[in-house]
């Protein structure tokens, strides 16, 4: 007999005894209609193996993670040519992406860029009203995202001479950021001048905007030297030729020639003047 469901009537599916050992690949009606049972049974086969519940599992799971680890032999004549095929798109094929289509579109949207301007890949995604200036012999990793937060007025994002930002960056403006001279960023490093959302729980909920005193400056001076994963807030000051280890994040000013690690960010030494060094206060 067959089941009826909202008036129509729904034929069984016979299933031979010896498939009652794997999943059900597809969707049967009449084996559970409209219950979790019905989703479960629409396991994929490695999701069914690992379960490892009977010995058919246990040895079909076997033989996939045996599969999995099988190693071909490189073919010379396929894969040196896949090879060069690789190294060219990363590299002359790259630079060339860069320099006709990069490098001129990121012009458009500064104010001003100095010399020798380097974008190792994708220009950086530019969202909100940035004005923007660039130095001299500024590099540029790629995935990017540099934001002008908040709205309203323009929001200030100043490159100095010599400096390097890392990929996966995100400069976040939320009226200024300044970065000095000779300063490297490392990969995936975030400075937020921008708290996004009031701390207030019902005013989130309203999709409020955060006040003024929830944006503030960014400026991370010369020499200074950011390392990786770290992220920087708002109202903050790196000062010249500073250190911020990986992860670390920066809730207040970092002192001149300062290393400073852990979250929050805490002096771990004092660094040694290189000759010829010159303070603030004595350049001032």
């Amino acid at each position: 007999m067959g089941r009826r469901t909202q008036g129509v009537t729904i034929a069984p599916v016979l299933r031979p005894s010896w498939l009652r050992h794997f999943p059900r690949m597809s969707y049967d009606p009449t084996h559970c209609l409209g219950t979790t049972q019905c989703r479960e049974s629409n396991v994929g086969i490695i999701e069914w193996a690992r379960r490892r519940e009977t010995p058919l599992q246990r040895r079909v799971f076997s033989a996939l993670k045996s599969i999995s680890r099988l190693n071909l032999r490189p073919v010379p004549i396929v894969h040196r040519g896949l090879l060069t095929l690789r190294r060219f798109r990363r590299g002359p094929l790259r630079v060339l992406a860069s320099k006709l289509y990069s490098e001129p579109l990121l012009r458009l949207q500064c104010t001003s860029v100095g010399e020798d301007l380097l974008v190792e890949e994708n220009m950086p995604k530019i969202l909100g009203h940035l004005s923007i200036c660039l130095g001299k012999r500024v590099t540029l990793s790629g995935e990017q995202v540099w934001i002008a937060a908040g709205g309203g007025s323009v929001r200030t994002l100043q490159v100095g001479d010599d400096c390097s930002i890392g990929y996966q960056t995100e400069l976040i403006v939320g009226t200024s950021i300044q970065i000095g001279n000779h300063v490297r960023i490392a990969s995936r490093v975030s400075l937020n001048g921008y708290d996004g959302h009031p701390l207030d729980p019902l005013a989130r909920a309203r999709d409020e905007p955060p006040g003024p005193e929830r944006s503030g400056p960014i400026a991370v001076l010369d020499y200074a030297w950011i390392g990786s994963g770290v992220t920087i807030l708002k109202g903050v000051t790196v000062g010249r030729g500073a250190i911020v280890a990986s992860r670390a994040v920066v809730t207040r000013d970092v002192p001149e020639l300062a290393l400073v690690a852990g979250n929050p960010a805490r002096v771990v030494r004092n660094l040694a003047p290189p000759p010829g060094w010159q303070s603030a206060e004595s350049e001032s």
